[in-house]
């Protein structure tokens, strides 16, 4: 709960703009780990999506479904936690550099101070998830309010464009 004495930083954005979001940029697949500060998007494209979800025990799975999918002439989106992105960080890496394998990554800051800059959280996971990717050279935006949405399908565009990888953060839980 966001104190009313302190400004969010970030606020939440609709799990319906977030799947339309997936579901505007041509996905054929959404693969993803449970989670809880998207499980909106979850139950939004369970209840009435034609866009598959395949759930996987692993971000690592998660990668690699996405990959053999990828391969297969599909366009998948992966769907995690940050959490998730910092174990599955070698997956990332030789999907992203040595497979040359573009991945749409929509990852939630789970743990995240909505009223902090995520440079000031206090969540090792959060701070570090930044500098994380751009030390191995994975391109992201960051979505923190519903005025960003925008920015989630651009971020799952590029990577399907520029055949990299792009993750785009959720700065909040979705509601």
């Amino acid at each position: 709960m966001v104190s009313p004495l302190l400004p969010a930083v970030a606020s939440s954005i609709s799990g319906a703009v977030v799947a339309d979001a997936i579901g505007s940029v041509g996905a054929t697949h959404l693969v993803t780990v449970p989670d809880t500060n998207l499980r909106t998007v979850l139950s939004r494209i369970d209840a009435g999506s034609r866009l598959p979800t395949v759930r996987a025990a692993t971000e690592d799975d998660v990668l690699g479904i996405c990959a053999g999918l990828w391969m297969a002439g599909g366009r998948p989106v992966a769907l995690m936690q940050q959490v998730g992105l910092f174990a599955s960080v070698n997956s990332l890496r030789a999907f992203t550099h040595d497979q040359r394998i573009p991945l749409a990554i929509v990852a939630g800051l789970y743990g995240r101070d909505v009223t902090a800059p995520v440079a000031e959280q206090r969540s090792a996971s959060v701070q570090l998830c930044i500098p994380l990717l751009e030390t191995i050279g994975i391109r992201w935006r960051l979505a923190e309010g519903p005025g960003e949405a925008g920015a989630i399908a651009a971020g799952l565009a590029q990577a399907y464009r520029d055949e990299c990888t792009s993750v785009v953060l959720i700065g909040a839980p979705t509601s």
